[in-house]
């Protein structure tokens, strides 16, 4: 596969001012500002998610299996529940699209959570695979994700006995829908609805596929629409919308990061793990510690955290900011303490969450009142 040849230019300012040229420039990360903390008793933060509210409701998936729940106001973070029936790492917490109150968590023990708010002690709905025999043991899931409409709920599993499952149930009906099966070869890592179509689906996979699919095709057959070959295994995907298109990218278990359209035999830009290193990095040492913790959409700019974290020595969380072939640096978060493996955005609020392997829930503010489209074409 080609890689890309990343193109210097003038650096990112958030406050809309031009600095400079090429690595001089680079250097330049300003300051994302940093709200506030909670420690959660050392505990890794897996997963992040909140609602969209001015003062919002944020669950922090752990990994003792449980889910804290907490409101945000205007001066601080109130502990409201703990959620604890998983029997295994709980790989995802999703809040309903459209209840605030309500909220999703998945699990390696093969199982998705509906969860109350309101009446937090035990959870409202469980849904399994509901065509398993007592003595058939449950498929382990790794991913989920909620339709935008919340009435469709799609998880994706490890490989069982040769088949890796794309998993289907209407909200209204714990009983299991039916499945994909045939699609990919080996675990799928990654699911996710379209933000506005709850008919297509993307999945990801270590097999190195990302599939699309149209749900309301009748067979998993017509349902395929799109078959990406990334070369790779696939760990995280994201759609997001650049100049009114809508594409996906791609972080790989190698923390490199490839940028597909929907119809393309190959992605468009692939950035190298090194890249990335040479980018946040400043000055450079190597790139063997330097990882991509999560890609965000903003405000039709893909936003990518990044991190260069070893023990041994101060770490770095910054983040860049990709439209079309340019490459610019955003924030950086000063005073992160941990190895980060979560991050929750909300354009709206400018609030930003980070968590990690401290179990320190971080809160910062973005600010996006000077990033637009008209200024980031003109650098």
């Amino acid at each position: 596969m080609k890689e890309d040849t990343v193109t210097n230019g003038n650096s990112f300012d958030p406050k809309g001012n031009t600095t400079g040229e090429t690595e001089e420039m680079d250097s330049t990360f300003p300051l994302c500002e940093h709200l506030h903390s909670r420690s959660l008793d050392d505990k890794y933060i897996l997963d992040i998610s909140a609602t969209s509210e001015t003062h919002p409701f944020i669950a922090a998936a752990l990994s003792d299996f449980s889910t804290d729940v907490f409101a945000l106001t205007d001066n601080e973070l109130v502990k409201i529940c703990q959620l604890r029936e998983h029997k295994q790492k709980i790989v995802n917490c999703k809040f309903s699209p459209l209840n605030q109150n309500l909220l999703y968590t998945t699990s390696n023990d093969g199982t998705v959570k509906l969860w109350d708010l309101r009446d937090p002690k035990s959870s409202t709905v469980t849904f399994k695979d509901t065509t398993l025999d007592e003595k058939s043991q449950p498929k382990s899931l790794n991913s989920f994700d909620v339709s935008p409409c919340d009435r469709l709920l799609a998880a994706g599993t490890e490989l069982v006995a040769g088949d890796a499952f794309i998993l289907f149930w209407d909200v209204r009906n714990v009983e299991l829908l039916g499945g994909y099966w045939q699609s990919h070869t080996d675990d799928i890592s990654q699911v996710q609805f379209h933000p506005t179509d709850s008919n297509k689906l993307m999945s990801g996979s270590t097999d190195g596929l990302i599939n699309v699919y149209d749900l309301s095709e009748q067979n998993e057959d017509d349902a395929l629409q799109e078959c990406l070959n990334t070369e790779a295994f696939v760990d995280n995907l994201l759609w997001f919308e650049e100049e009114n298109k809508w594409r996906i990218s791609c972080i790989t278990t190698q923390s490199v990061l490839q940028l597909w359209d929907l119809d393309g035999a190959e992605p468009y830009k692939r950035i190298t793990r090194r890249e990335i290193a040479e980018r946040i990095q400043k000055p450079y040492t190597s790139y063997e510690d330097t990882y991509i913790v999560k890609c965000h959409n903003i405000r039709g700019l893909l936003l990518v955290l990044c991190s260069y974290w070893n023990a041994s020595e101060s770490g770095l969380l910054r983040s860049l900011i990709i439209f079309n072939d340019k490459i610019l640096p955003s924030w950086e978060f000063m005073g992160n303490r941990q190895r980060v493996r979560a991050s929750y955005a909300n354009e709206h609020t400018n609030l930003f969450i980070t968590g990690g392997e401290k179990g320190q829930l971080d809160f910062w503010k973005l600010d996006l009142s000077q990033i637009s489209l008209t200024s980031i074409q003109r650098k």
